[in-house]
């Protein structure tokens, strides 16, 4: 459902089998709970005059209802870490990046991704979408009136921000005590630079081995896909019960909000709209000043694989066609195609940085908690961190999503409200992604062009 990369499945492909795809079952959960959300939220009058059982009953099902998120996104957390972990470490150690062509490619990667994350937090600032959305409890409900929902579920009293932290703290706590601390914090900074470590000398103790013609290393490699492939397999699970949570956030908030939550939705669709625009144009900038290609030549040669990646949602789908696209019509060498276009696409996810970070400032700005500029340098470096390891995960930068929110003490139960629109989203965001992956290889092909490139066409320039 995310920017998956070329060796996993995406969850719409994981579901190709049964009657609707999991977007059409949140589609349908919305459906559903914009009824029961107008119910639960109409007036409760009546309901001290419906007979005991009747109001235990219901009494459970709007528990449940306001159980079901809470539950869902625990356990997404508790997956997220081990599955960061495992994706990091399969794609060290089953990518090879050597060599000053592998150094280019991370070097434009990074500089892409900061810019994304730059490009998030400044939209979220001058738009503030999540200014007005009041998720943080702060109504309250009428004594006169009132409704059935504050009958059914006390509402939940505002959380206190934690203190902000130094940066000097911040840098200190990158180092844990120790590796279960790591785990049990769900410390994002902290399992990524151990897993890095871990994955180089892995990389290492397997690049010694193939040249003494061992293979021991197909041991620990085999624990780590096979795993990951397990992890995997929950994840799956979980992801299938998402439309009931997304039923119950859905109507329990708009049962105390009312439909001004969908608008504050709609700026949020709008914010991430335009960051992903200004994304592009900075991709476009790149191929005109370093790689000194004709940006029309680009899009032209690229629209089939925007249309592709769009519709599919998926990475690993067009990998063909991209790779077609970069050695045909954008004339291409074969290694730099490859090189972006397979390996790269590991670590590249410009636009699952760029929408981490405006839903970290959504929420943030919904809840009414004041993030300093601390924070959201904070928020920079855990969404760097995690775009590092969402590449290999299906919905990977929702999965990551409750790791961010916890590195800036922000409460992750209402995250099943952007499963509303992340179906769509989701698709652009990937789109982002694979233009990217393409402005890279056109970037490498201009500072190193293989023996295999064709003369570049002097056109439209």
């Amino acid at each position: 459902m995310d920017d998956e990369k070329a060796v996993n499945p995406t969850i719409e492909e994981a579901e190709a089998s049964k009657s609707l795809p999991l977007y059409a079952w949140v589609v349908l959960a919305v459906l559903l709970a914009i009824p029961a959300g107008m119910l639960l939220g109409a007036d409760g009058s009546w309901y001290d005059r419906m007979p005991g059982a009747a109001r235990v009953i219901l009494g459970g099902l709007a528990t449940a209802m306001e159980l079901a998120p809470v539950l869902i996104i625990r356990a997404l957390g508790a997956l997220a870490a081990p599955l960061v972990v495992l994706a990091i470490l399969s794609a060290i150690v089953t990518n090879d990046i050597r060599g000053l062509q592998g150094a280019r490619m991370m070097g434009f990667y990074l500089v892409n991704t900061l810019v994304a994350m730059v490009i998030g937090l400044a939209a979220s600032n001058l738009i503030r979408p999540g200014a007005g959305a009041d998720l943080g409890a702060s109504a309250v409900a009428s004594a006169e009136d009132p409704r059935l929902i504050d009958r059914l579920i006390d509402r939940p009293s505002p959380r206190a921000m934690a203190p902000g932290k130094t940066v000097a703290e911040i840098f200190v706590e990158m180092v844990p005590r120790s590796v279960g601390e790591a785990f049990s914090s769900n410390n994002l900074a902290q399992l990524v630079l151990m897993t890095v470590a871990f994955g180089i000398a892995l990389a290492q103790y397997r690049d010694r081995q193939r040249a003494a013609g061992e293979t021991t290393y197909r041991a620990m490699v085999d624990v780590l896909v096979v795993g990951f492939e397990l992890l995997m397999k929950i994840l799956l699970w979980v992801v299938a019960l998402v439309p009931i949570a997304v039923f119950g956030v859905v109507a329990i908030s708009l049962a105390r909000e009312g439909f001004g939550l969908f608008l504050q939705l709609g700026w949020f669709i709008a914010t991430v709209l335009a960051g992903f625009a200004c994304q592009v144009a900075w991709y476009l900038s790149q191929l005109g000043v370093l790689g000194r290609y004709g940006p029309v030549r680009f899009l032209r040669g690229s629209a089939d694989v925007v249309a592709m990646t769009f519709s599919t949602a998926s990475t690993a789908a067009t990998i063909p066609i991209t790779l077609k696209a970069l050695t045909g019509r954008l004339g291409v060498s074969r290694a730099s195609s490859q090189l972006a276009a397979c390996v790269g696409t590991n670590f590249n996810n410009d636009g699952t940085a760029l929408y981490q970070a405006v839903a970290a400032l959504f929420f943030a700005q919904a809840l009414g908690a004041d993030l300093t500029l601390t924070d959201q340098v904070v928020i920079m470096l855990t969404t760097l961190l995690a775009s590092v390891g969402a590449g290999g995960i299906p919905s990977g930068s929702f999965v990551t999503l409750p790791l961010i929110f916890a590195a800036v003490r922000l409460p992750a139960e209402a995250l099943p409200l952007l499963l509303t629109i992340d179906w769509f989203l989701d698709r652009c965001r990937t789109t982002v992604n694979v233009i990217g992956d393409m402005t890279v290889a056109v970037l490498l092909d201009r500072f190193e062009p293989g023996p295999d490139q064709p003369e570049p066409a002097s056109s439209e320039r």
